[in-house]
């Protein structure tokens, strides 16, 4: 081996050549024996500076920086003179490859040759190629000029693409641009040769993630030099090698377009039809247009910029809502300021002023018959300092009040701004107006407000967020924070704090609320709440807002609400009474249960199969419904009342039907827009059917009784009469005689008729009792709260509009036994008393326990009241305290007999004035 290595020393000094390693982060070299003995180094290892200092100085500063350009091209090759021992010789340096080692350290490899001095032999081939270049450059600095001039760039550009192409006799030659954030690609330029495939179309918006390796490296600042694609192995991703491959690329160059340190694209040629070997003198003209395109496109994007720029100035200065004048300082010979001249201003300011240009642009301030010399003095003030000034101008010919800044932009020169702040200042006042409006609205708004700091602190809260947490003065709640409120979780106050919105629903418990703030309140309320984060202009977070609203009495509303649409059910289909609403045209709508059974139909049934059908309708009353319809949607016809025959469940050969009573009723009829609304109520009147006709039965029955009650008490009348008569007649009879025995005689007889008298009587009242069933009673289970809901809703009619009748707070159930009808007899006629001696106010009904065995009704009312005399005799029969009141005065009489034979008691509280509240109590079982 150590043969063959003098062996290779002894060649590449007959061949005078040598090879060098730069290492780029020590910056020094590594030398062969050839080179070293060559340059006259004394080791080995040598430093870049000493090895540069030996190249001629006219091409020192060149070379090195093209050799440092190796790290980002991959590229060098040179030829030049080195001076030793102050003897000039020509070497050729060419670069082999590149090695990227650890730590970002960078590792070039290649060779030098001796070789003869070039300048002294130019070959003619070699002067054509100069030429040839200089040629080129001609037309291509042309091509800039006009680029840089003309107002549309990109015929200079193709222009230089197309000088270029035909220079290296490419196939292609193109200009590639980022994005802003260089994430995409796009080819804003190329040029093809003849019978070349363009790729413009196909090579827009290409991510930039897809070439790692391209992007890499032109968004380094280092070129592409591919002589073939085979030099891509091992380096390039399949879809890098794919996508130049597409293009029939034999060899490449590519040159970044850098603007500062950015890469902004980059420019390249394609070869298609060869594979070539680029030098270094195609690099380096390459590069050099490269940075000339690169150069021009930024100055004539700065162009652009500078006339938009010029451009928006001049507009602004013609359009910007701001009157502008620009004065200039008149000064004598001895350079004393003793005028000024209105030199510009603008259209805007003759607004403003009221006086047109012409009347004051181009005049001495002396001619514009004004007191200007304290104007003048204000300016040099002004001037003298070299500040600006603002004030406020009113100009009385226009009405405008205008904010004025005064500077000056350079000696003698000076520039008033005037804004129109007329607008702003009604503005102003309206703000004023709206701000005392917001704060009126604010404080008096039906929904409890609360604003919170940005650290949840209460800094205010309205009038009804007060009332409905039971707050007596701001003073006692303002401060508290709103993340220690325990009546907000933990997982709520969270979103809160991370959410800009936020509404919630929640049972709020006052008793909870000890020692975070003093409330008036207790129990719980039904809370809804919205939460809003608020920002000021800039979007920076400011505090919290939350809107309250007190929803208790809502909730108990939609209960109520719910009670009565499931009694209503109950009662419907009890009362068998069926209810629908529908679109007659369209026959869309809805209907309860009972309407589909009323109608002998199932209700899973659609209404458009029932409703102008009516197959289970009896023929005759079928047509009388359709008739009906036909008129209705002609506008004829409007309602609709009848009985009619539904054919019942049974069917079969003994047929049957159910008599219904149809109300059908137009609610809105508008056919244009295809409504014609209909409500629809039928109730099954079939056993009132057969009870009617048991009641023309019983009529003929009663027609009967009746003559037979009349001739009973014909002859009752007859039989009072007859003793009567005999007392009266007997009585006068014995005044008269004298005679003990014929006394005697009268007497027995006056008393045999006054037994027979006091025994018809009674007689007569046993069999009222009888017949009036006065004192016979029917003890069943009662459902309290039902009763006294049935009561309230029966009786809400009869109350004026000024009255309220309501069912008092009370246990979610309650049953007790006794007689319900007695019951409903006895509160039904308190509270028909109380409506006829209440005209404002309140009738509450209600109960509560008395004690563990008994139950204390009460009817309560604000009425007129009753005096404490008049109290004692009100359930006395006959008694009436107001005879202008309709009534027989037994009402109370019959409710305290019915208390007593229910085994309770009965009474009143009242204060004259102020109402009335009328109880009983009853056992419980």
């Amino acid at each position: 081996m150590h043969s063959d290595y003098e062996r290779l020393c002894k060649l590449s000094s007959v061949a005078q050549i040598g090879w060098w390693e730069a290492n780029f982060k020590t910056n020094q070299y590594l030398c062969s024996e050839f080179l070293r003995n060559l340059l006259g180094l004394d080791k080995n290892e040598v430093a870049f500076e000493e090895v540069h200092s030996l190249i001629r100085e006219d091409y020192r500063h060149r070379l090195i920086r093209e050799f440092f350009s190796i790290v980002r091209l991959n590229r060098y090759d040179q030829t030049f003179p080195v001076v030793v021992n102050n003897k000039e010789i020509w070497v050729h340096s060419r670069l082999g490859f590149v090695e990227d080692g650890p730590d970002a350290e960078t590792t070039a490899f290649g060779y030098v040759q001796c070789v003869a001095d070039p300048t002294l032999n130019l070959t003619s081939e070699t002067l054509n190629r100069i030429n040839e270049q200089l040629s080129r450059q001609n037309s291509i600095s042309h091509s800039l000029s006009h680029f840089v001039q003309d107002a549309n760039p990109s015929p200079g550009i193709n222009n230089i693409l197309k000088d270029i192409l035909q220079f290296f006799k490419g196939g292609r030659v193109y200009i590639f641009e980022y994005d802003e954030d260089r994430h995409y690609q796009s080819c804003t330029f190329e040029v093809v040769a003849k019978g070349v495939r363009p790729e413009i179309d196909s090579l827009q918006d290409i991510p930039a993630a897809t070439l790692p390796w391209w992007t890499s490296r032109v968004l380094s600042g280092r070129s592409v030099i591919l002589s073939s694609l085979e030099e891509l192995q091992g380096k390039a991703t399949e879809a890098e090698y794919e996508i130049l491959g597409r293009q029939d690329i034999k060899s490449l160059m590519v040159i970044p377009l850098m603007t500062g340190d950015k890469v902004w694209g980059y420019m390249g040629v394609d070869l298609v039809d060869r594979y070539y070997q680029w030098n270094h003198e195609d690099y380096q003209w390459f590069a050099s247009l490269a940075n000339i395109v690169s150069i021009c496109m930024e100055l004539r994007r700065a162009k652009d910029e500078a006339e938009r720029e010029r451009t928006f100035l001049s507009n602004l200065f013609r359009y910007m809502p701001l009157g502008y004048i620009r004065m200039t300082i008149i000064c004598d010979k001895a350079g004393i300021p003793v005028d000024y001249l209105i030199a510009d201003a603008n259209s805007i300011s003759s607004e403003i002023i009221g006086k047109s240009r012409e009347e004051y642009v181009g005049k001495l301030a002396s001619q514009l018959n004004f007191d200007y010399k304290e104007k003048l003095e204000y300016i040099l003030d002004m001037t003298d300092d070299n500040c600006h000034k603002e004030l406020d101008e009113y100009f009385p010919k226009t009405g405008k009040s205008c904010r004025c800044i005064v500077y000056s932009p350079e000696k003698n020169e000076v520039v008033a701004l005037f804004m129109d702040a007329t607008d702003t200042i009604q503005a102003h006042k309206a703000l004023d107006r709206s701000e005392k409006l917001f704060r009126n609205i604010f404080a008096n708004i039906p929904v409890g407000v609360e604003i919170y700091d940005k650290d949840g602190f209460l800094i205010d809260i309205n009038n009804k967020d007060m009332e409905i947490f039971g707050v007596r003065t701001k003073e006692d709640v303002i401060g508290v924070n709103l993340f220690y409120n325990p009546n907000i979780t933990d997982d709520l106050k969270v979103r809160i704090k991370e959410e800009e919105e936020v509404d919630f629903r929640m049972n709020y418990k006052f008793r909870a609320t000890e020692g975070y703030y003093e409330t008036g309140k207790r129990g719980y309320i039904a809370l809804y709440t919205k939460v809003s984060q608020l920002f000021d202009g800039e979007g920076i977070f400011m505090g919290y807002l939350f809107l309250n609203i007190d929803n208790t009495e809502r909730i108990d509303a939609i209960q109520r609400i719910q009670d009565f649409e499931n009694f209503f059910l109950l009662i419907s289909d009890y009362a068998k009474v069926g209810y629908a609403k529908l679109n007659l045209l369209d026959r869309q709508g809805y209907a309860i249960k009972q309407w589909f059974k009323n109608m002998g139909e199932n209700e899973d049934t659609p209404l458009g199969e029932i409703v102008g059908v009516y197959r289970k309708l009896h023929p005759d009353d079928r047509q009388l419904v359709l008739d009906f319809y036909r008129k209705v949607i002609a506008g004829e016809r409007k309602h609709f009342r009848g009985e009619v025959r539904v054919r019942n469940a049974s069917g079969g050969q003994g047929e049957e039907w159910n008599w219904i009573r149809m109300n059908i009723m137009v609610s809105h009829h508008d056919p244009e827009n295809a409504v014609i609304e209909l409500i629809g109520i039928n109730y099954d009147i079939t056993e009132l059917k057969e009870i009617e006709e048991k009641l023309i039965e019983a009529k003929e029955k009663a027609e009967e009784a009746d003559r037979l009650k009349s001739a009973f008490l014909a002859n009752m009348s007859h039989e009072i009469r007859t003793p009567l008569n005999a007392i009266v007649g007997f009585s006068g009879l014995l005044m008269e005689t004298e005679d003990l025995e014929e006394r005697q005689q009268y007497m027995d007889i006056v008393e045999e008729n006054n037994d027979l008298l006091l025994q018809l009587i009674s007689d007569i009242l046993d069999l009222s009792k009888i017949e009036a069933g006065t004192f016979e009673f029917t003890r069943s289970e009662v459902n309290v709260n039902l009763l006294c809901e049935d009561i309230v809703r029966s009786m809400q009619m009869k109350v004026s509009e000024n009255v309220e009748l309501v069912f008092d707070p009370h246990p979610a159930e309650c049953y007790i036994v006794s007689d319900r009808n007695r019951l409903h007899q006895l509160i039904s006629n308190f509270v028909n008393n109380a409506t006829k001696f209440t005209s404002e106010g309140y009738i509450r009904v209600g109960y509560n326990y008395a004690d563990e065995n008994h139950l204390r009704f009460y009817v309560s009312d604000t009425g007129i009241g009753i005096e404490e005399e008049h109290r004692v005799q009100i359930f006395d029969r006959f008694v009436k305290l107001n005879s202008f009141v309709h009534g027989t005065g037994l009402g109370l009489s019959i409710c305290r007999s019915i208390i007593e034979q229910l085994g309770g008691e009965i009474g009143v509280e009242s204060e004259v004035g102020k109402g009335s509240c009328f109880w009983f109590v009853l056992p419980i079982t």
